[in-house]
């Protein structure tokens, strides 16, 4: 019995002393490695400082260039921003060309069959509702419509009124015929409306690319004074006294039909196609 204690004791003993070894050698490579961790981190941190102190140093010896070059791509981007806004603005009225053969303010085809010629105040807030609808008519027309501008500054709406209305037409002098109307666009966008005052009127004009120098020269120089006031005797000679009105032209036949107020474009365009068929059937029956 005492033997088989003894043989027991010794692989006791012998065991322990296994696990007391593995036990360190797992010790051992837990700190080894721990230890490399520790010398990995130590390295990245140093290489880290190292990094900073020599960018620090570039960026001291170059600090001007550098400032420069960032300044350069903030404008560059700002311009691009700036430039992409403005391409917005003018691509929404690509279907006006930039100079019309007659002179006048048209949207669309110049040849077109039919033509909406708007009497309009930039300050009227129904003709502000209203201004959308002969646009979707043209738009969506394939040539067979166009659109005219007539000025008709109503006189409890001046004299803001016509001064805006000869500032879209010192716009449509310096830019062009597809500039005047981007203007319309921004100021009913950009401005009250309703007799409440112009705004900045200079800075719209700035915002769609126009020289503020010649515009503010041309607008305070009342150069257009007298165009506006012809659009406004021609309108009274047509009984007009109210905005918006819309003669909806046949400029084959000559005839035409009044709407008067903030016609819807299905409304335009049922007129347009009964105005169409009145005239097919009458060229019918004159064969």
């Amino acid at each position: 019995m005492i033997e088989r204690e003894e043989i027991y004791m010794k692989h006791l003993s012998s065991f322990q002393l296994h696990i007391t070894a593995l036990t360190t050698s797992i010790l051992g490579f837990v700190l080894a490695a721990f230890t490399f961790y520790q010398v990995l981190t130590l390295s990245s941190f140093v290489d880290a400082l190292s990094t900073k102190a020599d960018f620090a140093h570039f960026f001291g010896d170059n600090a001007n260039e550098i400032n420069e070059h960032i300044d350069l791509r903030i404008d560059a981007y700002i311009d691009r921003q700036k430039q992409e806004n403005l391409d917005r603005k003018y691509d929404a009225y690509e279907l006006a060309v930039e100079k019309t053969r007659t002179g006048n303010h048209i949207y669309g085809h110049e040849d077109a069959r039919f033509t909406l010629v708007g009497y309009s105040d930039l300050e009227c807030p129904y003709c502000k509702r209203f201004h959308s609808a002969p646009k979707k008519v043209v738009d969506s027309s394939s040539g067979l419509v166009n659109w005219q501008w007539k000025h008709l500054p109503l006189p409890f709406h001046n004299p803001v009124a016509v001064v805006e209305a000869q500032a879209s037409e010192c716009i449509s002098n310096i830019a062009g015929n597809r500039a005047f109307w981007v203007y319309l666009q921004q100021v009913f966008e950009k401005t009250k409306g309703n007799g409440q005052g112009a705004g900045d009127l200079v800075s719209i004009a700035q915002s769609i690319g126009v020289d503020e120098d010649i515009f503010t020269d041309c607008v305070n120089g009342g150069k257009f004074r007298d165009k506006v006031a012809a659009d406004i005797q021609q309108a009274k000679n047509l009984g007009i006294n109210s905005t918006p009105v819309t003669f909806v032209v046949d400029n084959r036949t000559g005839q035409n039909t009044l709407l008067r107020g903030a016609q819807t474009p299905e409304a335009i365009v049922s007129t347009i196609r009964r105005m169409k068929k009145e005239a097919d059937a009458s060229l019918k029956n004159s064969r």
